[in-house]
């Protein structure tokens, strides 16, 4: 068990050091393009509901505000997840230092409007969000 902890703290030792010698650093080229992925996992018998909820109100709320749809989503047949939402960081990794994001109130006003009122969207906000089981959200780039 020893030798593992040595071997293990040496590779820790040798990832540093390389960072130390390439001090200067290099950072992505102009081509990085930065993503936010969004994975979903409905409750069972649940997809059905939730995906009609976003074809009926999410998907009219996007066009009416005209914030960033989604580049793709993927209704997934296999794995733990049912839904795969990929959306293009328009202001790259910037776009999470936002507290509140100006393109989220947009949206949201325009739920409340498709919806009737504020208070029929955030009963439709809640439901939804009663039918996910788990989500998870990474960050990727491509190039």
């Amino acid at each position: 068990m020893k030798i593992k902890s040595i071997i293990t703290m040496l590779a820790a030792v040798a990832v540093l050091m390389t960072g130390a010698v390439n001090a200067e650093g290099k950072r992505y080229d102009k081509a990085v393009s930065w993503k936010n992925i969004v994975k979903i996992d409905y409750k069972p018998g649940k997809r059905g509901a939730a995906l009609k909820i976003i074809k009926e109100y999410y998907r009219p709320a996007t066009e009416k505000a005209g914030t960033n749809a989604p580049e793709m989503i993927l209704e997934l047949q296999t794995g733990d997840y049912d839904l795969l939402v990929v959306w293009h960081m328009k202001g790259g990794i910037n776009d999470m230092t936002w507290e509140t994001n100006p393109e989220q109130k947009q949206w949201r006003a325009a739920l409340n409007e498709i919806a009737g009122s504020e208070e029929k969207a955030k009963e439709i906000l809640d439901e939804y969000i009663s039918y996910v089981h788990h989500a998870e959200s990474e960050i990727a780039i491509t190039r």
